[in-house]
């Protein structure tokens, strides 16, 4: 029985890959035995990585020369963003303030908090619940549940709090620019966009993130800090934009191994991939060239047929049909149409039919002597033959 061509050899994720090499790579049983299976091979993502790694590295070595580096600017370098390009926009029309959380295997939350600790700002986090359930829940308690697991509340606060300690908007901006993850009860996510305002969902860190924080209908602990422990242990915040283009930021570089940076790639483009007509993605650091990881040859294809019937159908409405004569109208000619009485059409565009009538008559002219003349080109070719089966 023939052997499927598994995904990650597919013309859909190769960014370059020719017939010939494809025959070679098919040819090979041990290339047939070590086929990577995933979306986008494990190998190019992990030498994307190290390409990366070597660009930022040798970046950096060129600005320390110029004695110009900044530590906050060498942890811009090593940011690393994956990009998707969507064949339609990702959120349509609406303004979407609610973060879509991604799941991944390597924990995001867990190594920027660790490097907080040589960095310019700290790693801290925000809980913001509703006014009525300040009084089922302090810091300890959250604190025994999580602490084992490396998470830390630094605050607690509800809406009430923000109507009036931090009213004043330098102050409500000052407070939320301490945090690099802010989480919020579910029932008042909606309200949070007036009462943090707009400059607080800029940035997806500042985005306050959905949690569960009921059970039955009644406020539980328990929900709270495994709503807690699901998005700072397994899940990633992307903002979905209203156009076709999404950054996906992954990180910094020296968080985490490249196996594991990879098989977060690998967690995150499986889903994009499944909810959403994905043309292509790129990965690259703030300061480097994008490298391609994935194309879909179907959904461009696609996109190309669409764009093609479209096109068509725009052409064909110029043109309009009148005493069995299709002539191309102009916007002037349109516009003339429709105020004209339709039993005087063809009075009206007499100038325009009998143009594309002479047309019409030159080219069947133009055809008729192109076939007179191949006859008598074979009457030419015929007649020697002719005389010498006579002698």
């Amino acid at each position: 029985m023939a052997r499927t061509r598994s995904a990650g050899s597919s013309r859909k994720s190769t960014p370059v890959n020719t017939p010939t090499k494809q025959k070679k790579f098919q040819s090979n049983p041990k290339n047939k035995q070590n086929e990577d299976k995933s979306l986008i091979p494990q190998d190019r993502i992990i030498n994307a990585i190290t390409q990366l790694n070597k660009f930022t590295s040798s970046s950096d070595d060129a600005s320390e020369d110029k004695k110009s580096q900044l530590l906050e600017d060498d942890e811009l370098s090593k940011s690393v963003n994956l990009i998707a390009v969507n064949a339609t926009s990702f959120s349509g029309s609406s303004k979407n303030f609610k973060s879509k959380l991604l799941t991944i295997k390597n924990s995001f939350y867990k190594p920027w908090k660790a490097s907080s600790t040589t960095s310019i700002k700290d790693f801290k986090t925000l809980l913001i619940l509703k006014d009525s359930d300040m009084k089922n829940v302090t810091e300890d308690d959250v604190y025994d549940k999580l602490n084992e697991f490396g998470i830390t509340i630094d605050e607690i606060v509800c809406g009430k709090d923000l109507k009036t300690k931090y009213k004043a908007f330098e102050a409500r901006r000052a407070f939320i620019s301490e945090f690099s993850l802010i989480l919020a009860d579910d029932n008042i996510v909606t309200t949070l966009p007036k009462l943090l305002g707009g400059k607080a969902y800029e940035k997806i860190e500042t985005t306050p993130i959905p949690i569960r924080c009921y059970a039955n209908k009644e406020f539980s602990l328990k929900a709270l800090t495994n709503s807690i422990k699901k998005v700072y242990l397994t899940q990633l915040p992307v903002k979905l934009p209203r156009g076709t283009t999404m950054n996906v930021h992954l990180g910094n570089l020296e968080w985490f191994k490249p196996e594991e940076l990879a098989t977060n790639i690998e967690n995150i483009t499986e889903s994009l991939v499944k909810n959403y007509k994905i043309r292509a993605i790129f990965i690259k650091s703030n300061k480097s060239p994008v490298l391609p990881l994935y194309y879909n040859q179907d959904v461009i294809d696609e996109i190309t047929v669409s764009a093609t019937e479209k096109k068509t159908k725009e052409n064909e409405k110029d043109f309009v049909n009148i005493d069995g004569v299709d002539i191309h109208l102009s916007n002037f000619d349109k516009a003339l149409m429709e105020i004209a009485n339709p039993a005087e059409l063809g009075t009206v565009f007499e100038k325009q039919i009998e143009s594309v009538k002479r047309k019409r008559a030159t080219l069947e002219d133009s055809k008729t002597k192109e076939e007179e003349e191949k006859n008598e080109e074979k009457k030419v070719e015929k007649a020697p033959k002719a005389k010498k089966a006579k002698k």
